[in-house]
């Protein structure tokens, strides 16, 4: 067993380098030739891992980084979304805060890292400066809030090195409005689920200028969190508005599902494998009627389009899930691989790209 997974390790290894060898690899998704887009956002979570030993060849959330700053110079975005669970096992402490603010996010995340002098001395030319990084946005998740200084360091010590990081809510939720029409939403995801919460996510949704309305949190609207689905679901009628989208993490898995009722998002998209994948057993990780589902190391994409040229097109919303191959050297010379893809209307209709395979 261990020699047959060590032969399937190096064949991928040979074949990484014969890939970048040759520039026989795939290329990246928005080179060719698509049109490009008005605003967008790349969004991954639970990718806090502390890692194991040799990070550049077994990595996975290397893996997955290198495919984000692929994605990235293929089509600039706009921002760079954390969706939560960002350092593990238990958030952030003040005695290992500039050990792992290298470790998760700087070397990870090089083409998004906007570092302060203190990184750049830390960093020693490790990671090679962006000329312009957009925002880096993160949510906090379960594992963040375990420790009491967890999420204030997340806050106002992580900004000191890297300096456009910003966790936009701890309490109340927060809008940050991208180009195109982008409205994001960022809540906390974590209890309470309770009708001040809802006023306040209602509130929020109204005062957010839209067309497009995401909403970032760390737990997804799924069936193994009801709670949570019925207030985001009650907010959006209150506000009477669309929620286009959720996004999250929490379940390590890429997935999207269609909202089936009134007031819920018109599709969740899960992008929870920014450094494991696997499917979970427990309760809080159901998830029903999903249209996609996988358990494979990727992230999400989110696309508006405006569709300028076609004067009897509305504008859009693309969303992708990416795949990512599971090791560093070769998702850095391989391009991820479209798992699955939906446009949605600014009236919220939705539909798949049946041209990406299932």
């Amino acid at each position: 067993m261990l020699a047959s997974s060590f032969s399937r390790a190096t064949i991928r290894l040979v074949l990484g380098a014969a890939c970048a060898l040759t520039l026989a690899c795939s290329q990246d998704d928005l080179r060719t030739g698509s049109p490009s887009p008005d605003g967008s956002f790349l969004a991954i979570g639970d990718t806090g891992e502390p890692w194991g030993p040799w990070p550049s060849l077994l990595e996975p959330q290397l893996a997955v980084g290198h495919a984000l700053e692929r994605a990235h110079r293929g089509s600039p975005v706009d921002a760079l979304v954390l969706l939560g669970d960002n350092f593990y096992p238990e958030g952030l402490r003040a005695e290992e805060l500039v050990s792992r603010v290298i470790q998760n996010v700087a070397l990870p995340y090089c083409a998004f890292v906007r570092p302060s002098d203190a990184l750049r001395e830390a960093l020693g030319g490790a990671c090679p400066e962006a000329a312009s990084p957009p925002p880096i946005y993160a949510v906090v998740g379960n594992h963040d809030v375990m420790a009491n200084e967890s999420v204030r360091l997340q806050q106002t010590k992580v900004p000191e090195y890297v300096a456009n990081w910003e966790v936009p809510t701890s309490e109340r939720p927060a809008i940050r409005e991208l180009p195109g029409g982008l409205s994001l939403i960022f809540i906390v995801s974590e209890w309470p689920w309770d009708e001040d919460a809802t006023r306040a996510l209602a509130e929020a949704l109204g005062r957010a200028r839209g067309p497009f309305r995401v909403i970032v949190g760390h737990r997804p609207t799924i069936s193994g969190h009801p709670q949570l689905l019925d207030m985001v679901a009650t907010a959006a009628r209150q506000a009477n508005t669309v929620v286009h989208a959720y996004v999250a993490g929490h379940v390590h898995v890429l997935g999207a599902i269609p909202g089936e009722r009134r007031g819920l998002p018109r599709l969740t998209v899960i992008a929870g494998s920014g450094a494991h994948a696997e499917h979970q057993p427990d309760t809080e990780y159901r998830v029903e009627n999903a249209d996609f589902l996988e358990a494979s190391l990727g992230f999400a994409r989110f696309d508006v389009f405006s569709n300028a040229d076609d004067a009897d097109a509305q504008p859009t919303l693309r969303v992708t899930l990416h795949r990512v191959p599971s090791l560093p050297p070769l998702a850095k010379f391989q391009a991820p691989e479209i798992a699955a893809r939906y446009s949605i209307d600014m009236r919220g209709r939705i539909a798949r790209d049946e041209n990406v395979d299932r």
